[in-house]
């Protein structure tokens, strides 16, 4: 049975008896193959009921990159249905799952072996005590595997080291306006000339609501953007692509960070997959995006901005060498 919205779901909880033990698994179940299958049969017999939640094709999109799903959200649940029609298929569309889970409280929550748990996804289950299982897997069946070695092998994925502007690669000198404005130091430089060396491709992503605000052109931003690349370019390091959004806060567009039209154009435009990304920036909007797309993040310690948010950054830095420095590291450890 499929709930097509959240107020289905909690009409379907509320339908069942408090002694009802409910389990959640969550997937994309591209594929289905006897792996998912053996899964799913396994987890439904320790609980009454289980609750499937089958990822978008969006946040599929994101974790996964470009070229996936191989199917779409309908033929992943239809092929689903066909196969066990009687457990309780939800649409996911959010990379971690917290805002279901808060309406689920599930009694236990079934993982795979590979499974990756963000620390925020943790918390609420910790919170709801909710039993963590690890289901077994059939040898030889994982839906990556099939896609990677049948019908990807054309295509090439790449990862992206994720640049915030203002304060992060230039000076934060409020409302930059023209290009005689910028200031870069030379340490910030040097970090991205030796980012530039590894293999990612380094984009900007960055809010700029002086232009709605009417203290600078759309023009003047792209001469003052134009003028950090050339920057960056004579001491020897690379921009690949810039991103910007000109909306306010108040009325923020699904590009202003940390929504994530920015990094949604980066994956369509180059492939990108956020799992292996990095995101680097001096504002909580920043960590925001990188935690809600299970990006690592590092964060840059700026003096003029007091970092006021519920997610944790993975990693805190002076500037933009120490960040290159713990990408290397961390590259060295895999």
């Amino acid at each position: 049975m499929i709930l097509e919205n959240k107020k289905d779901l909690i009409n379907y909880l509320d339908s069942l008896s408090k002694e009802n033990s409910i389990g959640v698994i969550t997937g994309s179940f591209d594929l289905l193959h006897d792996g998912h299958k053996y899964a799913l049969d396994y987890s439904s017999k320790l609980v009454d009921k289980l609750i499937v939640l089958v990822n978008s094709d969006e946040t599929i999109y994101i974790y996964k990159g470009k070229n996936r799903p191989i199917e779409s959200f309908e033929k992943r649940i239809k092929n689903l249905e066909e196969y066990n029609n009687n457990l309780i298929y939800v649409e996911l569309e959010e990379v971690i799952p917290n805002n279901l889970l808060k309406i689920i409280k599930p009694n236990k929550y079934f993982i795979s072996k590979e499974w990756n748990f963000n620390p925020a996804e943790k918390i609420e289950l910790i919170d709801f005590s909710t039993e963590i299982i690890e289901h077994p897997e059939l040898e030889g069946f994982s839906s990556s595997k099939i896609v990677e070695e049948k019908i990807m092998t054309k295509f090439k994925d790449d990862q992206a080291i994720f640049l915030d502007r203002d304060g992060t690669i230039n000076e934060d000198n409020g409302y930059i306006n023209t290009s005689e404005d910028i200031e870069i130091k030379e340490i910030n430089l040097k970090g991205i000339r030796e980012m530039s060396k590894l293999n990612y491709k380094n984009i900007i992503i960055s809010n700029q609501s002086g232009v709605s605000r009417g203290y600078f052109t759309e023009s003047d931003l792209k001469k003052v953007n134009n003028r950090v690349i050339e920057l960056i370019k004579e001491n020897g390091g690379r921009i690949d692509q810039i991103y910007f959004d000109t909306s306010l806060p108040e009325n923020p567009s699904n590009f202003r960070k940390p929504n994530n039209g920015m990094l949604l154009r980066a994956i369509e435009e180059f492939n990108i997959v956020l799992k292996d990304s990095w995101l680097i920036g001096d504002k909580d909007t920043d960590v925001e995006l990188a935690k809600k797309n299970n990006i690592k993040s590092i964060y840059i310690k700026n003096e003029k901005y007091e970092y006021n948010s519920r997610f944790i950054y993975d990693y805190s830095v002076n500037d933009l060498y120490e960040a290159f420095k713990i990408i290397l590291e961390f590259d060295k450890s895999y």
